[in-house]
């Protein structure tokens, strides 16, 4: 894919989704209510990270691509882009991977953990700690001081190159990487949403409650349609890393930049997919558009009259 076509991409989908994060931010802070859900406090810690993407790591993969070349030809700044959009991107995954697993506490734990205050710190604010701890350490450990190798910076390669821990000692510590911050999230998004589908239905099955069914399949729905996000653009790239460490050394190696830079349309969609999970969001947001057409009806009908 030509670099000015993925530069056209990225802006054209930048835009709103700074926008409709903007939107769904100020519906936080004004809905109290919204605000306190244990359940909604990860989607907010996602969002934010996906901002951040979107206003300060998104603009140095845009500048390469527009530009072919590195803005700032340094090292400091090669090691921040590395340790910054790793982080970024790695840490979203483990977080809805933890999400996953939070989210069959929320639908058929409430009583027994949600409600007790330690139970509710064990799991809900600390494996979002854990997980922000792990990656944060990890990466800086390995990026931005990493002890068994010197990083050495290529000024013409997107995030100017890989660091240099991607291949000592015939690349265990990538291989590392790769099992434990993004094989295995993925696989336990999987599994935690096909078996929290499994368990809602079985629970509607066996004991016909219609009003738990109701606000089980809701937060199911926002569970899947979120967490499909992350894995319509990760299991991609993953899969064929995978077959090419496996069995094929060379498959899809020619498509291997159009599947990293497909990584970027998580924080792309995300906004927009969550707004989808915030019906109350939706229908303000249409009032106020209808409002605002009904005003300028007026406005012109006015005019009209006028003369």
């Amino acid at each position: 894919m030509d670099s000015t076509l993925k530069f056209m991409l990225l802006l054209i989908f930048q835009i709103p989704a700074i926008l409709v994060s903007i939107i769904i931010f100020i519906y936080f802070a004004l809905d109290s209510t919204v605000r306190s859900k244990p359940k909604n406090h990860i989607w907010l810690v996602l969002l934010i990270l996906n901002f951040l993407a979107l206003v300060s790591d998104l603009p140095m993969s845009m500048s390469y691509y527009y530009q072919g070349k590195i803005w700032v030809k340094n090292d400091g700044y090669c090691v921040w882009w590395n340790w910054y959009e790793s982080s970024l991107n790695t840490l979203g995954l483990c977080l809805m991977a933890w999400a996953s697993i939070e989210r069959h506490f929320f639908i058929f734990h409430s009583q027994t953990i949600m409600r007790v205050r330690w139970k509710m710190w064990m799991a809900h604010y600390i494996p979002i700690l854990l997980c922000f701890a792990w990656i944060l350490i990890w990466n800086f450990v390995f990026i931005v001081v990493p002890p068994i190798c010197d990083n050495i910076w290529y000024f013409d390669q997107l995030m100017c190159g890989a660091p240099c821990y991607y291949t000592v000692d015939n690349g265990i510590y990538i291989m590392i990487e790769f099992i434990v911050n993004i094989v295995c999230p993925l696989g336990v998004i999987t599994f935690a949403n096909i078996l929290l589908i499994t368990r809602v239905i079985y629970q509607k099955i066996i004991h016909h409650q219609a009003v738990n069914w109701r606000r089980h399949r809701k937060m199911t729905f926002q569970l899947w349609l979120i967490s499909s996000v992350y894995l319509a653009f990760w299991l991609p790239n993953t899969l064929a890393a995978i077959i090419r460490l496996t069995i094929m050394p060379t498959f899809f190696i020619d498509q291997y930049d159009t599947l990293i830079f497909i990584i970027y349309f998580i924080p792309l969609l995300l906004p927009i997919v969550c707004l989808n999970t915030y019906p109350e969001l939706l229908k303000k947001i249409n009032k106020t558009i209808r409002r605002r057409i009904a005003r300028n009806r007026i406005g012109i009908s006015t005019v009209r009259n006028v003369h």
